[in-house]
């Protein structure tokens, strides 16, 4: 499945929940994704430019502040940088936390090189060991529909692995500063407002 395939069907299901999405295309695909649906501005993005590795840190600090239920996008290669985040979600488990890895087998970004979800690294067992209430793999974009549709009415920590394809080339880079993305998803979740802000 296309990873903005996915993100379009999160954006559709989520109403107004909070969404943090990793850096890079998955960052500027969740900006044309909103863009495309008409949803614009929708204060509760929040964009990781650059911080690898801490989409879903980031997600659970969200997480255990809040009763809403929160999205993390993460990718293979940015989570397996910070695994140990895996581990942390488990000893907390936030009931209220969905993370959706984007798992491509590769660092697409810097020249396609395959990460360790190419061979023998199973992050659905990964998240199951470390405590996850609720872990699931999808392959296509009804399945992961139907996964992601039931898991907004569970209880979590819940993982979605989703096996997306590269379609070789990057969207265009989104017009959002890392400064004002920050000001702008602060008074959205201090105001409690809700989507189209």
């Amino acid at each position: 499945m296309l990873r903005y395939d996915l993100i379009k069907t999160i954006l559709d299901k989520s109403n107004s929940s909070p969404i943090v999405s990793n850096l890079g295309p998955t960052s500027d695909e969740l900006w044309q994704a909103t863009n495309e649906l008409e949803l614009h501005p929708r204060n509760r993005n929040f964009y990781t430019y650059g911080s690898m590795g801490l989409c879903s840190s980031i997600a659970l600090g969200i997480a255990i502040n809040t009763s809403e239920k929160v999205i993390s996008i993460d990718g293979d290669g940015s989570l397996l940088m910070n695994l140990g985040t895996l581990s942390t979600i488990g000893r907390v488990s936030p009931v209220n936390l969905i993370i959706i890895v984007c798992d491509n087998e590769m660092w697409a970004q810097t020249g396609y090189q395959p990460t360790a979800t190419a061979f023998n690294t199973e992050l659905e067992k990964v998240a199951k060991s470390c405590g996850f209430k609720n872990t699931f793999k999808c392959t296509n974009i009804n399945e992961f529909k139907n996964i992601f549709t039931k898991s907004l009415k569970q209880n979590g920590p819940t993982m979605i692995v989703a096996k997306t394809k590269e379609t070789g080339t990057f969207p265009d880079v989104t017009p959002v500063e890392p400064e004002f993305t920050t000001y702008r998803f602060r008074n959205s979740m201090l105001n409690n407002t809700k989507d189209k802000l």
